[in-house]
């Protein structure tokens, strides 16, 4: 019981650091911005906007995983931000975040999909990704994980050249 009323305790105090953190202002980007964030958030530095650049992205946190994927025949290690992080900072209330692409590409990614932890990839394999090989931002989910993600629905998910996300 003792043991229980701990670990209780350790996520109010977690829990209450973590809303600490998303109730600090949002600093603007110093860098180049290479994520928008819009719609249902509570943390915005532009007018209706959650603007980030590279180094801020990379203060909300790191994770990597090697996986496989629908685009390369063998497995690739992926480091970036955890998405759930990300829309923790700007305060995303929604079910659905729509997710585009340089190019104009978009899907809609459910918010059960963090259930997986999937992450804003900004390294493939050690190496900073670019416009040109699908960056500076690439969803990624932790596909050899969980053997539901080796669908096409998941799939489709895994936006490249990630460059806005609206939270509706």
């Amino acid at each position: 019981m003792r043991c229980v009323t701990l670990v209780v305790m350790l996520f109010a105090v977690l829990g209450r650091m973590s809303a600490a953190s998303a109730a600090e202002p949002l600093p603007r980007p110093q860098g180049a911005v290479i994520l928008t964030i819009t719609g249902n958030i509570t943390q915005m530095n532009a007018p209706g906007q959650a603007r980030f650049d590279k180094a801020m992205l990379e203060t909300l946190g790191k994770a990597s995983y090697t996986t496989s994927s629908e685009v390369s025949a063998t497995p690739m290690t992926f480091e970036g931000v955890p998405l759930r992080a990300v829309l923790e900072r700007v305060g995303a209330l929604g079910k659905t975040i729509k997710a585009t692409a340089l190019n104009a590409y978009q899907n809609s990614i459910p918010m059960e999909d963090l259930q997986f932890e999937p992450i804003l990839a900004m390294k493939v394999d050690g190496k900073v990704i670019t416009a040109r090989d699908k960056g500076p931002l690439w969803i990624a989910y932790p596909r050899d994980a969980h053997s539901v993600l080796h669908d096409a629905r998941y799939d489709s998910r895994w936006v490249w050249q990630l460059s806005k996300l609206h939270i509706e």
